[in-house]
């Protein structure tokens, strides 16, 4: 563009908006110099980075353009009195601040309220609602999105390339710890269900998190200080290293039973090209994940948050378990305390693990029959006979007896030990017959994509306030409720770090 012509448009821009002459002028320059003569050998990568460069500069000449405006534009208030109930009685202009924002750090200016022997109030930047941090609620919740996804140091790159801006590892730590503050009190709206009466699933695990020593439970603690090491560069046989700590995962869940019920022969043992029936189907899932919380504490935000999907206790409620049985103690006490009855079903999976092992006993290694034993067995216990099958492996045991104190003999005794205990529990008949699932994939999934795949990065050691706003927010955007989360935290912060600092609101609203 000839240089008479860009003159006059900046001039232009200058008289209906002082200031927007620097603005166009930029953009004209930027188009003007890359589309030029002069820049005929630059390739259409060499263009785009240019622009991505200096387009973002010109966006922060826009927001600082913009906010200058604003300062210029803001009226005096009659009367601003703090939470204190004291009376600023000067003000000030020109009291400035800086925010990085997506674009780069623009400066902030507003008035400053004033008198002897109390604290400044900005009112403006209630009106902007403008974070404590330096960093603006978009750079913010970028931090949290990219940290979801991968390391810190992940996240830091992907900031950089995406906006220029470059946030230390601990302040990205500080704004996901930050943004979870508000997790705690956090209830989503209820997802409609696909039909009334849809039964209603719990189920709770745990997962270890590596952790910083301080971070450990005190018995965990206890037991790393004692332990006794067989080398000094590696650990021994069966030694763990003791740094973990449990995080309690539990999940709430809608079901669409199966069309058809299933026969346990459509579970297990199906013949060549036999096609898997159709299963049931979870709905609306929500998660939550706990590390500074115990597990009955866990179990009883979970049923919390069921009974929010069904107040009257009208739908049939099903508690899918791995067998831990201190697990589901505290699960049946919870379920009596609030009057419901509640159908608690064991993994199907784990007895299948069991029977496997125990096949092992009976059976000489790769022997195709154990195959077969197995699938004997799972099939009476899937049509309700755990007792028989408990009777034929106590019959196998005494006609072909382990040598005492062997594995054979301990694997055998923890076999029909878990057998007898989960007899109550083992109800699949029903559970087939009504559609339900059998299986604890739900919950386990939600553990290795809450819980394993972000915070078992290799090498990372988890302080535990970390830990558990990391946990929080993942379990948050698991369940699909990161955007409304994000604007209920927004709102959170707007009440704390402003509204809150005033007798009354009525200086934000004007």
């Amino acid at each position: 563009m000839e240089g008479y012509a860009v003159r006059h448009l900046v001039a232009s821009a200058e008289g209906v908006q002082p200031g927007l002459g620097v603005l166009v002028g930029g953009l004209l320059s930027l188009v003007s110099e890359l589309g030029g003569a002069d820049a005929g050998g630059l390739t259409f990568d060499e263009i785009e980075q240019q622009v991505i460069v200096r387009g973002r500069e010109v966006l922060r000449t826009a927001l600082q353009q913009v906010l200058d405006v604003r300062a210029a534009g803001e009226r005096r208030l009659a009367h601003v009195s703090g939470a204190d109930g004291v009376v600023r009685t000067r003000a000030e202009r020109g009291h400035a601040r800086t925010v990085v924002s997506w674009f780069g750090p623009v400066v902030v200016r507003r008035m400053a309220y004033r008198t002897v022997g109390a604290g400044n109030l900005y009112p403006a930047d209630g009106v902007l609602n403008l974070p404590v941090r330096r960093y603006s609620w978009q750079i913010q919740r970028a931090v949290v999105m990219y940290a979801l996804a991968g390391s810190y140091e992940q996240a830091q790159l992907w900031l950089q390339a995406a906006t220029g801006v470059s946030v230390g590892k601990q302040q990205l730590e500080q704004i996901v710890a930050g943004a979870a503050r508000d997790a705690p009190g956090f209830c989503p709206v209820q997802p409609e269900a696909a039909r009334p009466g849809l039964p209603l699933v719990i189920s709770v695990d745990g997962k270890g998190v590596a952790m910083r020593p301080e971070a450990l439970r005190a018995e965990t603690a206890r037991k790393a200080r004692g332990r006794t090491r067989a080398f000094r560069s590696r650990l021994g046989t069966g030694q763990k290293a003791g740094h973990t700590r449990i995080a309690e995962v539990g999940v709430v869940f809608d079901v669409q039973p199966a069309p058809v019920a299933r026969v346990p022969e459509q579970i297990l043992g199906r013949g060549p090209g036999q096609a898997r029936p159709a299963g049931p189907v979870a709905l609306n899932r929500w998660y939550t994940a706990e590390i500074t919380a115990s597990r009955a504490q866990t179990i009883a935000k979970v049923f919390d948050q069921a009974e929010r999907r069904d107040p009257g206790h009208d739908r049939p409620w099903i508690a899918l378990a791995d067998g831990d049985l201190h697990q589901i103690g505290v699960i049946r006490a919870e379920a009596a305390k609030r009057g419901i009855t509640i159908t608690i079903l064991v993994d199907f999976i784990h007895v299948l693990e069991y029977l496997w092992k125990a096949a092992w006993c009976f059976h000489p290694s790769g022997d195709r029959a154990a195959e077969d034993w197995v699938t004997t067995q799972g099939l009476a216990i899937l049509h309700g006979q755990a007792a028989e099958v408990i009777t034929t492996i106590e019959a196998l045991a005494t006609t072909h007896p382990p040598s005492p104190g062997r594995e054979h003999a301990k694997i055998i005794h923890r076999t029909l030990g878990y057998l007898r205990a989960k007899q109550p529990y083992l109800d699949y008949p029903t559970a087939l017959a009504s559609g339900w699932p059998i299986a604890t994939g739900v919950i386990e999934g939600a553990c290795r994509h809450l819980v394993a795949d972000r915070m078992a990065i290799t090498g990372a050691r988890w302080s535990l306030p970390g830990a558990q706003a990391m946990l929080w927010i993942r379990a948050i955007h698991a369940s699909g409720d990161l955007p409304t989360y994000w604007t209920h935290h927004i709102r959170q912060e707007h009440h704390r770090n402003h509204l809150s600092h005033y007798q009354t609101n009525l200086a934000l609203a004007a």
